[in-house]
């Protein structure tokens, strides 16, 4: 994912004592995290039994009211911030690093949890609403999902990725036959993305898909040409292969 870049901050004097502090802090979070879900011992005969996550690791608390005990954690969290950090957004960013380098690493949980916590740092976080709509789609929630990542455009719709990522997972519905996307709105938020970064390969490489599913095959190798030159890189060359299937590629590059 590509997060926001915030302004730099003024360092503050003692710079190694609160360098120290953020990374005691980090790694506080970390261990919290490994604790709660580590096995209990003696389980490792027990027949398999889908686990219960932690309200921690669903989005947003599962949009409940805290426990004692995560209301706790979360107020000591968010007081060590403000303690540690020059202001609110800086504390954004340093942890809104992470916890996308736990998304790219496929630690739902861990990555959920970190959300969590940005999202009380600052609730209008675009970070907060990109990432937990992210893992909502990873782990199928596909309307939760929706709701997350249009939240976030609602909040900046400038986000190029993040809107290429909301037509994805609406693309997503209509290849599963689910009632939340249709390939008219997967295509509105693609050219709207287009709009704002032309060289948006991903963008271009839905829109073929888009087109293929319309049956505007000639369009669809528009469209797939237009992400080989913005980033060949990006080319689904398995999707190609159902397009050539379809109709031969004009340009004679793909045979």
């Amino acid at each position: 994912m590509q997060n926001s870049v915030l302004a730099q901050r003024p360092i503050k004097r003692n710079v190694s004592f609160v360098s120290m502090k953020r990374v005691l802090l980090l790694c506080l979070i970390s261990f919290a995290g490994f604790a709660q879900s580590k096995p209990a011992s003696g389980t490792a005969a027990a027949a398999p039994v889908k686990p219960v996550r932690a309200a921690k690791y669903e989005v947003l608390y599962g949009s409940k009211p805290l426990s004692k005990a995560d209301q706790k954690e979360l107020n000591e969290f968010v007081a060590s911030c403000d303690a540690s950090f020059g202001s609110r957004a800086e504390a954004v960013t340093f942890f809104a690093e992470r916890a996308w380098e736990y998304v790219a690493s496929a630690r739902l949980d861990t990555a959920t949890y970190r959300f969590n916590l940005i999202s009380a740092l600052d609730p209008n976080s675009v970070d907060a609403f990109w990432g937990l709509g992210v893992i909502s789609y990873q782990r199928g929630d596909n309307d939760l999902a929706i709701r997350l990542l249009n939240k976030g455009l609602e909040i900046d719709s400038t986000v190029t990725m993040m809107r290429v990522d909301y037509a994805i997972v609406k693309l997503d519905c209509y290849q599963k036959g689910i009632d939340c996307g249709t390939l008219d709105e997967v295509e509105t938020e693609l050219v709207h993305a287009l709009q704002q970064d032309p060289k948006n390969a991903s963008a271009w490489m839905k829109r073929c898909q888009v087109a293929y599913y319309k049956e505007k095959y000639e369009l669809a190798w528009t469209y797939f040409h237009e992400a080989r030159v913005a980033d060949i890189l990006q080319l689904d060359l398995n999707f190609g292969s159902l397009l050539e299937a379809k109709m031969p590629d004009p340009k004679g590059i793909f045979k």
